[in-house]
């Protein structure tokens, strides 16, 4: 039985750098972290507008952390959502939310829970077309710890080992060199499963739909012509934690940077 849990949870609602022409750090907005002893905290930024490169309307992000009596369980949430996003007027969303929530029982025997349900995009639109995603929460959602995920994909349970290669691409050949470092398992030698060091690295885009043949996704990256490169809802699994970044942009060279927008971790540990 668990005696003593350390908590651990945090937001970061926008972030990033503009490299050229100018060099400057863009605050970071509606950020929080859970203290190890768990508790409640909530930030909130409005109106925020950066060199008219990124602004949106309000960002509000809640993280708490407790022992549920009913569950016995030590139960946390990380959340953050970004309202009225604009990116250089190329790229905008009415909504912009990341969540990641996680449960660890009393006995430890019985396996920890941390999902991703509950983060999405509302009105998402590249050069103003409108984006359609299909995010994989609710995969991950039931494969909610490394342990279960690592079974699936090793006895392809519910077609989980053929999903998750697709979600990362792992074995293709035809990627575009510039975007090959965003797919670490790529090419006929690959492993057959994209991990790392004890990281498992994904995306949770399953597809894409509502852009021209000009803006084709590879996986969950999309190439803007004169602007830069986005990647969606990219999602890492280690042992103990999971975090998910919702949004990121590597933007060119008028103007160069990079930004990301909401971002989500949890886990929690006894001792």
């Amino acid at each position: 039985m668990i005696e003593r849990f350390r908590y651990h949870a945090f937001t970061t609602g926008v972030s990033g750098r503009i490299t050229h022409p100018f060099d400057a750090i863009i605050p970071i907005q509606a950020s929080v972290a859970l203290p190890q002893s768990g508790g409640f905290g909530t930030a909130r930024a409005e109106g925020f507008e950066f060199h008219g490169i990124l602004a949106f309307e309000s960002a509000q992000a809640v993280v708490a952390g407790n022992f549920s009596p009913k569950d016995r369980s030590f139960d946390a949430v990380a959340t953050v959502a970004i309202n009225g996003l604009n990116i250089l007027n190329m790229v905008t969303a009415d909504r912009v939310v990341a969540r990641i929530a996680s449960s660890h029982p009393e006995d430890p025997k019985l396996g920890h829970s941390i999902t991703p349900l509950g983060s999405y995009f509302e009105n998402l639109r590249i050069a103003g077309f409108r984006v359609d995603l299909d995010l994989a929460t609710a995969t991950f959602d039931r494969l909610d710890n490394a342990t279960k995920l690592r079974a699936a994909y090793r006895d392809n349970q519910e077609g989980f080992g053929d999903e998750f290669d697709k979600l990362t691409l792992t074995g293709r050949t035809d990627v575009p060199e510039g975007l090959r470092k965003y797919f670490p398992c790529l090419g006929p030698q690959a492993p057959r499963i994209e991990e790392s060091h004890g990281v498992i690295a994904c995306s949770l885009v399953r597809g894409i739909t509502g852009l021209p043949k000009e803006l084709r996704p590879v996986g969950h990256v999309i190439r803007v012509p004169g602007f830069g490169i986005i990647r969606l809802a990219e999602f890492i699994i280690t042992d103990t934690e999971r975090s998910i970044t919702m949004l990121q942009v590597d933007l060119g060279s008028t103007p160069a940077g990079s930004g990301s927008i909401g971002g989500a971790a949890g886990n929690g540990s006894d001792y």
